[in-house]
């Protein structure tokens, strides 16, 4: 029982350290930081590239990540991202969040690891692991020992500053109403920045201690990720107290899942046969989320937060008035012209690259889907890729009946259309208690979802079939065989046409129009009598369809599914960064976040000349669109450097650019993740900035066109002075500006 017991304490420890850093910093500035794992990763492969790349004392190294380099990271990442979002809207705070949650890792793993994974475990204790105390028969060794008491003094401290020291008050004071705060004098900014850096600081710790015992690969911190938010919700995100508890609760149950008593006893006797082995091992890392959604569901009020937001410093989502195409069909400009590209794409590439296109198509029907919940709804969906993995497995079954005998044998497109339909009172099941609690707790409960579906529905026998996947045929509609890739391709770009027009007249219609007006003021809907919930429990419905006819597509194209595999819990939150990068309101950025998240790791693993392209064009655009000197001087040399890389590159050199050779795949993550921070700036996407921009410049043309004076006239440009009236004026202003 002690070996249970010591490692429950263990797990509990690293995960209280980091869970206390994430409740101090929503407290004290209101944001969820969902990257406080992704930051732990981060620092812990920068501490193994100091102590064992370079040689450096892993205590020294220990010491200077955690002391030094950690504070000045959560200083950095405050003045750069944190500070805009303390009065953002909470959609925009948690989007930003998440996708310095996905960039982060990656541009880890392109500065300190490249290609290769690390599997030693370098810790800041002796290596391997010393033997230093022994409990009831039970040895501790030296990672361990170090775990347990970081986190009593961490535990400790924590307490002490914040209730004992002016800084502590401060803080409380902060929290409670930044604005009285800093009218007693409190500069809440030097608070908040402080918060951060300590935050920060304990994330490190948390991942410098947690990779000696875990590995220093990024899977291995997502059981810590998972329970943080666990413990966070626990603590109702404001007393640590509570969130040492709830660490202790993950920590211990963890632990004594795998015992002989539980496993035997209890595990064995409620599990299917054929699944039993392969959901144990996979049910420690569902912890944190069952009991994630018991406390979501028992607790009550959680719907208001501690703190109002001021939303008199967030800019109106209203763009500044410019001159509209004054025909309808310029603004179907884009999404025709990325139509008939696509529609053309099979001619030149056929083969491979149709393939990868295709899966593009499919997935972009499952964008689509962020479009009504999240674009339409203002609702943050972490389960919209689980609800697409569900629409795969159920397309699988029905459509083979292998391992469910009970389901009837259905083919061709009315399967993936039956699966979808099955789907969607699991989406309104996860709804239904979440739309009562606010933006936060939603994102969560979705999350808990998606992590279950994994780690129980998708690992089954059934599902998984022991890592072989059930065999999809392809379908036939109306005696046309879609057995081959073109055709099948092309039915695949009339679905997603079609998709796309159920989601424009959703919008167009009076759900749309009532989830608009929602998603701008709930308390002035409902004082309408708009029934809110309801509402979005549509948006709901409509976007697992959407989501689950994806997965049924894309499983019925490749021929076989294993949701397992392609539909991963984080492979949703990437997901999610890249149709908040390209316009989670558009048609036109549903498909291109699908085409991008199938071509660009593939583009980029092929033809590393189009990083430097692509590098080029962004400082090109940089340039362009800032009139600060130095930034431009900054954009001008970026701009020498593309040449001089582009010049390596078209001569074979490419040995000569080690950041491009070695981790050439990270770079679509991290370009995925940027543009999800970049959400702070633009809420609307890239799409929206283009044509916007655009709109902008034919606007500037048509005034310049207007104030040129007609031909035979006189004056200054702009001035009429063919009237009296004008003339006299004109007269006038020039007899004002005499001396």
């Amino acid at each position: 029982m002690w070996p249970y017991v010591i490692g429950g304490l263990v797990l509990a420890g690293v995960y209280s350290i980091a869970t206390l850093g994430l409740i101090l910093t929503y407290t004290s500035s209101r944001v969820f930081n969902f990257a406080h794992g992704a930051i732990a990763f981060f620092l812990a492969i920068f501490f193994h590239w100091l102590a064992v790349d370079h040689g450096w004392n892993p205590k020294l190294a220990g010491a200077f990540v955690v002391l030094v380099c950690a504070p000045l990271f959560g200083l950095f990442l405050w003045w750069a991202l944190f500070r805009r979002l303390t009065h953002a809207t909470s959609t925009i705070r948690l989007v930003s969040t998440i996708g310095l949650w996905v960039a982060l890792p990656a541009i880890g793993r392109i500065l300190f690891v490249g290609r290769e994974e690390i599997f030693d475990r370098t810790g800041v204790g002796p290596t391997p692991a010393a033997s230093w105390i022994r409990v009831a028969g039970t040895v501790i060794d030296s990672d361990e020992f170090l775990v347990l008491l970081v986190s009593v003094v961490v535990a400790v401290s924590m307490t002490v500053v914040l209730r004992y020291t002016p800084y502590g008050l401060q803080v409380r004071a902060t929290v409670d109403s930044p604005r009285q705060a800093g009218i007693s004098g409190i500069n809440t900014n030097i608070v908040s920045a402080g918060s951060w850096m300590i935050g920060t600081t304990l994330a490190g710790a948390a991942g410098v201690l947690l990779a000696p015992l875990k590995g220093y690969q990024e899977l291995n911190f997502t059981p810590l990720v998972l329970a943080m938010f666990a413990a966070a919700v626990i603590a109702r995100f404001h007393s640590l107290v509570m969130g040492v508890v709830g660490c202790v609760l993950i920590g211990m149950t963890q632990s004594f899942i795998p015992s002989k008593w539980v496993r035997d006893d209890f595990l064995y006797r409620i599990l299917p046969d054929q699944s039993q082995d392969v959901l144990i091992s996979k049910l420690p890392d569902s912890v944190p989320f069952i009991l994630l959604l018991i406390f979501l569901l028992c607790y009550r009020g959680l719907d208001r937060e501690r703190f109002a937001v001021d939303t008199r410093a967030v800019a109106s989502e209203a763009p500044p008035p410019t001159a509209r195409d004054s025909d309808g069909w310029l603004r179907l400009r884009t999404p025709a012209i990325l139509i008939l590209i696509v529609l053309l794409a099979p001619v030149p590439l056929a083969g491979r690259w149709e393939a990868i296109i295709a899966k593009g198509l499919a997935v972009g029907i499952a964008f689509l889907s962020y479009t009504i919940v999240a674009g339409e709804g203002g609702m943050v969906s972490l389960c919209q890729v689980a609800f697409a993995g569900v629409g795969g497995a159920m397309t699988a079954q029905l459509a083979t009946n292998d391992s469910w005998t009970w389901l009837p044998k259905v083919n061709g497109l009315l399967a993936i259309f039956l699966a979808a339909l099955i789907v969607v009172p699991f989406g309104l099941l996860v709804a239904l208690p979440s739309l009562r609690l606010g933006e936060l707790y939603l994102a969560m409960a979705t999350l808990a979802f998606a992590v279950l579906t994994q780690n129980l529905f998708f690992q089954s026998a059934s599902i998984n079939n022991f890592d072989g996947g059930v065999k999809v045929p392809r379908p036939e509609v109306f005696g046309i065989d879609f057995e081959g890739d073109t055709p099948f391709y092309y039915l695949l770009v009339v679905l997603f046409v079609l998709a796309a027009i159920l989601v424009m007249n959703v919008k167009r219609s009076t759900t749309g129009l009532n989830l608009a007006a929602t998603r701008s003021s709930e308390i002035a809907t409902a004082t309408l009598g708009i029934s809110v919930v309801r509402n979005r429990l549509i948006a709901f419905g409509v976007s697992s369809f959407l989501a689950a006819f994806a997965g049924g597509l894309s499983v019925t194209y490749v021929g076989i599914a294993l949701p397992a595999r392609e539909f991963d819990a984080l492979i949703g939150v990437v997901w999610l960064a890249i149709a908040v990068t390209w316009g989670v309101r558009s048609v036109a950025g549903a498909l291109l976040a699908g085409l991008s998240f199938a071509l660009f790791p593939q583009i980029f693993a092929e033809f590393e000349w189009f990083i430097l392209v692509l590098f080029g064009l962004i400082m090109l655009g940089i340039r362009s669109n800032v009139r600060r000197v130095v930034v431009q001087r900054v954009a001008l040399a970026a701009w020498a450097v593309f040449w001089l890389g582009a010049f390596l590159v078209w001569n074979g050199n490419l040995d000569e650019v080690p950041l491009i050779a070695d981790s050439i795949r990270e770079i679509p993550t991290t370009l995925f993740g940027l543009g999800a921070i970049g959400l702070a700036k633009e809420p609307r996407g890239i799409v929206y900035d283009v044509s916007h921009r655009s709109r902008a410049r034919r606007a500037e043309r048509a005034a310049r066109r207007s104030a040129d004076p007609p031909p035979g006239t006189t004056g200054s440009p702009g001035l009429d002075l063919t009237t009296p009236e004008a003339a006299q004026r004109a007269q006038d202003e020039r007899e004002v500006m005499l001396p």
